[in-house]
């Protein structure tokens, strides 16, 4: 997974930019998924260099999938540091969910393989009416 360090970090910089903004959490996230990928070290210059020039217009995620589509079993542990930094912001959106789902598709990925990293909206929405006819709303 290290030598394609530089497209496992526009990944995820384009799943923090999924729903048009990037939290000060996220790009933490980041930063120790990346350090942790690279045994603990400090990262590169080159690397944190595209972290602050990163352009999600120009981020081609489905080019980036067909990547990664090489790296085997190690394509669902691409998805988890992807489901990470979507969660550390703590919010739940739907265009983060469809980030993942992108680029899973593109690594060739079946969904019965990354469905567990998928929010559930539907859970979401039974909860809602839980909460409702419980504080009467």
């Amino acid at each position: 997974m290290k030598r394609h360090i530089e497209t496992i970090t526009d990944c995820l910089l384009g799943a923090a930019f999924a729903d048009k903004h990037l939290a000060g959490r996220e790009l933490d996230t980041i930063r120790s998924l990346l350090s942790k990928l690279l045994g603990g070290k400090e990262l590169p210059p080159t690397i944190e260099a595209r972290l602050k020039s990163f352009s999600p217009a120009a981020f081609d995620v489905e080019a980036a999938g067909r990547t990664l589509s090489t790296l085997g079993g190690d394509r669902r542990k691409v998805l988890e540091m992807v489901a990470a930094v979507s969660e550390s912001d703590e919010e739940i959106d739907l265009a983060e969910d469809r980030y993942l789902r992108r680029l899973a598709e593109a690594m060739g990925l079946a969904e019965k393989r990354f469905r567990d990293l998928l929010v559930d909206f539907q859970e979401i929405d039974e909860l809602e009416g839980i909460l409702g006819e419980t504080l009467g709303l």
